[in-house]
């Protein structure tokens, strides 16, 4: 049964927080004792695991060639939590996430205004403690969230022995990616062969039960919301930012939802059809006020742009609501938003530029993870 008339999901990091945890939680590692890593760069051994889960996600054939047709985007946080689970508890995690959300500005704002009409969702990568952190400062109950659980509890007894793993993979795998100019494809056949080609290690073992929630898991969450609320995948607003939502953007695109990329990249931008390049979270707003009308508002919105990019108040009566135009002049941004269904190449490839453009802007360091 309905409890409100309208439902919108939501990708957590990038459309809500700056922050990617995983991220963070890996520059930690340096300090951790028990890895003996103080030398090395341990947010760059990350970054060579989220390009190798960017390589196994795009490039046609690698999953059935590696025999892991179950691989999904984002399962970046699989391939890494051996390390965490040796090196962290639960309070660790809980600790980090509750020092910095990383929320963008005005999503307590925004989040306060949809919830009066709107069934707010996460659907996120990210481990439970930061998702369920997060979504409990911006008011959205726990039911309401589906993220990747990180039970360290249960999975510090289920550990054996991962030393022989942990040092092929920092010190000869991550060692060679380092030597050679942080070139990925020089080390693709010591990743294939350590993470699916080789005897299932200790390591592999804990791997293998964490179930991330990205790609097609995030597009089952969308038919299980759709389920419970009982409002139809074609009347949703979803947001996302990166090849880990390509498959819940798609499906509401598919069924004629609104797909949003949010400060996204090209993964996200392909699938969605709506572009929203913002500093502010309630940039988004005019999209939720206008969702009835969504391609009048967004022809309307594009033909006059010029003439108030540089000054809100220059805004024409009646293209947004009065509530909408107080936010952005009191703020002093503007949000760029597009539609993308009837872009010709050249005008996707500008939409592209200026998403990444403001998602570096915006998250920093972490914008170069997909």
């Amino acid at each position: 049964m309905k409890d409100k008339p309208f439902c919108c999901c939501w990708d957590l990091e990038g459309p809500i927080s700056v922050l990617d945890f995983a991220a963070e939680l890996s520059k930690k590692l340096n300090k951790a004792l028990k890895l003996n890593t103080q030398r090395y760069n341990m947010r760059e051994f990350y970054t060579m695991i989220s390009k190798y889960d960017d390589y196994i996600t795009d490039v046609p054939g690698v999953k059935n060639k590696l025999s892991i047709p179950e691989y999904q985007p984002g399962d970046t946080l699989r391939l890494i939590a051996p390390l965490y689970i040796l090196c962290f508890t639960n309070n660790d995690l809980l600790g980090l996430a509750k020092a910095n959300k990383g929320l963008l500005p005005g999503c307590k704002k925004l989040m306060k205004i949809l919830h009066k009409d709107w069934d707010v969702f996460i659907i996120s990568t990210s481990y439970s403690q930061f998702a369920h952190n997060v979504a409990s400062a911006l008011n959205i109950p726990k039911d309401h969230v589906y993220c990747t659980e990180l039970n360290l509890e249960r999975l510090k007894k289920e550990l054996g022995d991962i030393n022989d793993s942990i040092n092929l993979l920092i010190r000869e795998i991550f060692e060679k990616y380092l030597k050679n100019n942080k070139d990925l494809y020089r080390v693709i056949d010591d990743l294939n062969a350590f993470f699916w080609l080789g005897n299932e290690s200790e390591y592999i073992k804990i791997m293998n039960n964490i179930k991330v929630r990205g790609g097609r898991r995030k597009e089952a969450a969308v038919e299980e919301i759709s389920t419970r609320t009982g409002i139809p995948i074609s009347e949703m607003i979803a947001l996302g930012d990166s090849i880990t939502d390509i498959n819940m953007l798609q499906r509401l695109r598919d069924e004629g939802g609104i797909a949003v990329s949010f400060n996204g990249n090209r993964f996200s931008i392909e699938h969605a059809n709506v572009a929203i390049t913002t500093t502010n979270s309630l940039g988004v707003l005019p999209i939720f006020q206008e969702k009835e009308y969504i391609r009048d508002f967004l022809g309307s919105w594009e033909n006059s742009f010029n003439n108030f990019q540089n000054d809100p108040e220059k805004i024409v009566d009646g293209l947004i609501s009065q509530q909408s135009k107080d936010f952005f002049i009191k703020y002093n941004f503007l949000p760029e938003i597009v539609a993308l269904t009837d872009k010709s190449e050249e005008q996707i490839r500008e939409i592209i530029l200026k998403q990444e453009e403001m998602r570096r802007i915006v998250r920093g360091w972490a914008s170069k993870l997909n």
